[in-house]
């Protein structure tokens, strides 16, 4: 009876133990197993990552390249406001005898559009080309300046203007030319100030303070 009892009690130790055994290996599998799909999930996350474009940091943004380009064309803008220019413009002179007036062409070179007025009568002042065509004036006669006002060319002369002494014809012809190179430039009158100031008279009986009404450029040829 002993013998069937701790044979009894032997058996159940044994049974006992096989359980836990197979526990612990159950447990073992299910962290192999989850350490493994821990593993793969990992190694998904590292396969689906997009990688970095290095282009995409040196590409310029559209809004910049605008930028760039409307920069270059204010630039060159500038540079072709920087650059004289050079055109051909009609002045006219009377002849040494004072009986009759003509027109010459000129080339004259001037920093803008705006400028060349100027540079016109300037160019008139230096004198004409021909030999028989003659300047009332010497070199202490300045062009100050040339404005608009209102459609009217104000052009100012320094002082010494007035001390030109040519005659009635002389003058006539002074102001006929003034008004006419002004024409070309699209003024219809033009008024003479000296000094940036109106004047009563010019040499003595003229008037200075109504506009010079231009001619018909088509009036005067060009001198043979």
């Amino acid at each position: 009876m002993k013998k069937l009892l701790y044979a009894l009690l032997t058996l159940v130790v044994l049974t006992v133990l096989a359980a836990c055994g197979e526990g612990e290996e159950v447990t073992n599998v299910d962290e192999n197993t989850t350490d493994t799909e821990q593993e793969v999930v990992d190694n998904g996350e590292d396969e689906t990552e997009e990688p970095e474009v290095d282009g995409e940091d040196e590409e310029t943004p559209v809004d910049e390249k605008e930028d760039e380009e409307a920069n270059g064309t204010e630039e060159e803008n500038e540079n072709a406001a920087d650059s004289p220019i050079t055109e051909t413009v009609t002045l006219y002179f009377a002849d040494d005898q004072l009986l009759e007036m003509y027109k010459e062409d000129h080339e004259v070179e001037a920093a803008s559009e705006e400028e060349l007025p100027k540079k016109a009568l300037e160019a008139w002042i230096d004198g004409p080309n021909h030999d028989e065509l003659v300047s009332f004036f010497d070199e202490d006669v300045t062009v100050q300046s040339v404005e608009d006002n209102n459609g009217v060319a104000e052009v100012s002369f320094s002082s010494s203007f007035l001390d030109i002494n040519t005659g009635s014809t002389g003058e006539m012809y002074i102001t006929e030319q003034i008004a006419l190179i002004m024409e070309q430039f699209g003024y219809e009158q033009t008024k003479i100030l000296i000094d940036g100031e109106e004047v009563e008279t010019f040499f003595g009986h003229m008037s200075g303070t109504e506009p010079i009404e231009a001619g018909n450029p088509d009036d005067y040829e060009y001198i043979e």
